[in-house]
């Protein structure tokens, strides 16, 4: 099979004296274009997204071209044209036919760049009103997303603005504020700076009705103004149905006033923006509405090549039929065949987009016998009753920054795979304290949204805590448990008894001030990983920090050692920085790098030549070795059903979907090597 290349990457790149300015922006792009992660199991597109930018001086990385297509956005202005080596930077960057480059203005210097983008036309961020910065930037940038990257997938390219997005507006012409909404839409467009982001019409008086609507639909984004009578007007249903039989992004817009007897099933199935129809349209209403068309635009036509793409790597049965939405009513008839009196099925097998819908609604097309996936389920492999260990946590700051990601990046990344791993009936083992909006509690919503939408009880997440972080808050570890009992056991490890001799009460919490108490803590969390990893039947690992810990090393390290000791299969997803990828580093190389050297363990963690003397004074089984972790690289088997090659790809892959398809794979491999 071919190797898993992404339709679609986008960066965005920035001086590190503009992030005031610029983080905010890239946070809300971010949750818009990849998925909200304070949002478990919302509908999302999960598109690439990267960051390139520094923490102190000197520029990031090139940008790496590993997408079909790559958009840039740079970031300009006086901080970037002010230094030489960051406008080199930006001169440098690969524009291509595969990679294209939109410069973002953020001040009047930033039109100043000589070189390969002179003559390129910025968005200017300058001219956005404050009010509205974040909601103008994302428009600007998601239509060029559109324009450059999707559009031209699915229709010919043009120039200019008939590259725009279209936008058919489709509303009841006896609808007060429905007409009054579309009126005040499509004024906003035309007569702003939106006119250079979308092209809105409606349909004109004395135009032959049926070629107009088909003509305009067949290349638009409908909006649908759902006014009282919208429901009721033949030609609002027929708009509707038109654009549901040519297979368009639609958004409702719900304006209801008082009441409507009957809602047109046809209009359903679709994202829907609520406007209040008091007043006049304000400003907020109407950007709020041309962010979600552009969203759902987007989301339309990139699922349409993501899955495709999944589909030409194998990952998807090679007959199964790709929709962009769940499957419904309205498509019977692009579903069945009927030939001389004889239905049959045109698609045994349909994929769309996660998060999947209850089987209930959906039980029209299983009873015909047709298998509905997403990628929750396609190629599924069954793990009831596997045990899987997660081993993740965040990087430093610096190093996340270094290799072009943030801290959602990982929550996501641990949040697709709660949702892949417990959908396929496995449980979820992890350490983690309770910190709040911590790895722990978007495992924990995650697996609660799971079990709504799989409609289980099962207790799925065991969460190993150790003394004594448990001892800690104990009101807020009471919140915890009785929030959670339905989908996670919390795990309380005391202290492991060779230590109760230095632990004043076990039922206080005891603080890691000092060369004894740090011995404390580390003879705690070992042994603490020690019963965890014993209940594991694999482990995965992402990201993990060099320094700051408070275990006798490193927390990933520790427990990757621990499950290879067991023998237990072990995924390395190097791409995501940290402890991990230093790992993955030196299996490849076979040489340490010095971030693993007892050294800069050392010289990077104050106080921590003072635990391991005073580890060494309670005997050698106590203290950190490094030199056993060498002992395992040379010899490493990490016995988890991947080839060599399929390793390489997983140590090295910053694309969370192939990350979990390699894991996903290698479980499977080993199940099937059981006799």
């Amino acid at each position: 099979m071919p190797d898993f290349i992404p339709p679609l990457s986008v960066y965005f790149v920035w001086h590190p004296a503009d992030s005031p300015t610029i983080k905010p922006i890239m946070d809300y792009c971010a949750a818009q274009l990849q998925r909200d992660v304070k949002r478990p199991f919302s509908r999302a597109m999960n598109l690439p997204v990267f960051y390139r930018t520094t923490v102190q001086k000197g520029v990031p990385l090139a940008v790496d071209l590993r997408s079909d297509k790559t958009i840039i956005f740079p970031f300009l202005g006086k901080e970037v044209l002010a230094d030489d080596e960051w406008v080199a930077y930006v001169e440098a960057l690969p524009a291509s036919d595969q990679c294209h480059i939109i410069p973002i203005a953020i001040d009047k210097y930033g039109l100043s760049l000589t070189g390969p983008l002179a003559k390129t036309n910025c968005i200017r961020a300058y001219n956005f009103p404050m009010a509205y910065f974040k909601e103008y930037a994302f428009i600007s940038i998601a239509h060029e997303i559109f324009r450059y990257s999707l559009n031209d997938f699915f229709m010919p390219l043009a120039l200019g603005k008939d590259n725009s997005l279209k936008i058919f507006l489709s509303h009841a012409k006896d609808g007060a504020y429905g007409i009054k909404l579309a009126t005040a839409l499509k004024s906003f467009i035309d007569n702003t700076a939106m006119r250079d982001f979308f092209d809105a019409t409606d349909i004109a008086p004395g135009y032959m009705f049926d070629k107009e609507i088909l003509d305009h639909i067949k290349g638009s984004s409908v909006v649908a103004i759902h006014s009282d009578p919208y429901s009721s007007r033949y030609w609002c249903q027929r708009e509707i149905m038109t654009a549901k039989e040519l297979d368009r992004p639609i958004i409702a817009v719900d304006c209801l006033e008082e009441f409507e007897d009957r809602r047109f099933p046809f209009a359903s199935n679709i994202p829907g923006v609520h406007v209040h129809p008091e007043g006049d349209v304000s400003q907020k209403d109407l950007l709020r509405i041309l962010s979600a068309t552009l969203l759902e635009t987007i989301r339309f036509f990139y699922s349409k090549l993501v899955l495709g793409r999944y589909k030409s790597v194998g990952w998807v049965d090679p007959d199964a039929e790709i929709r962009s939405r769940p499957p419904e009513v309205s498509d019977i008839e692009k579903i069945l065949l009927h030939d001389c009196g004889t239905i049959t099925c045109r698609h045994k097998i349909i994929v769309y987009p996660e998060p999947p819908v209850y089987s209930e609604e959906l039980k029209f097309l299983s009873n015909l016998g047709i298998k509905l996936d997403t990628p929750l389920s396609f190629n599924s492999h069954d793990l009831k009753d596997k045990a899987i260990g997660i081993s993740i946590s965040q990087p430093s700051e610096e190093e996340l920054v270094s290799i072009g990601l943030s801290g959602s990046h990982l929550v996501q990344l641990a949040q697709d795979f709660a949702r892949h791993l417990l959908a396929r009936g496995s449980s979820l083992i992890y350490g983690g304290d309770l910190r709040d909006d911590g790895f722990t509690q978007f495992l924990f919503d995650e697996a609660q949204s799971l079990q709504a939408r799989l409609q289980t009880q099962n207790v799925s997440v065991q969460n190993f805590i150790a003394w004594p972080l448990y001892t800690n808050d104990s009101v807020d570890a009471k919140a915890w448990k009785a929030k959670y009992r339905s989908v996670a056991a919390m795990i309380a490890c005391p202290p492991p008894a060779e230590i109760l001799d230095l632990v004043p009460s076990a039922d206080v919490f005891l603080p890691p001030s000092n060369a004894q108490n740090h011995f404390v803590w580390s003879r705690s969390l070992t042994e603490m990983r020690r019963e965890m990893v014993s209940k594991c039947n694999a482990r995965i690992c992402v990201g993990g920090t060099h320094s700051g810990y408070k275990g006798k090393m490193p927390g990933i390290l520790e427990e990757v050692m621990l499950s290879l000791a067991m023998g237990q299969p072990v995924y390395l997803l190097g791409g995501f920085g940290g402890v991990t990828a230093s790992l993955c580093k030196y299996i490849l190389t076979k040489n340490i790098p010095d971030e693993l050297t007892l050294e800069w363990q050392i010289e990077n963690n104050p106080g921590y030549r003072e635990f391991i003397n005073f580890s060494v004074g309670r005997g050698k089984d106590f203290y950190p070795d490094h030199n056993a972790l060498n002992d395992i690289i040379i010899g490493i088997d990490l016995k988890n059903g991947l080839s060599d090659e399929d390793n390489k790809r997983l140590f090295s892959t910053p694309f969370m979907d192939e990350a979990i398809w390699l894991v996903l794979k290698g479980l499977k491999a080993i199940d099937q090597m059981v006799p």
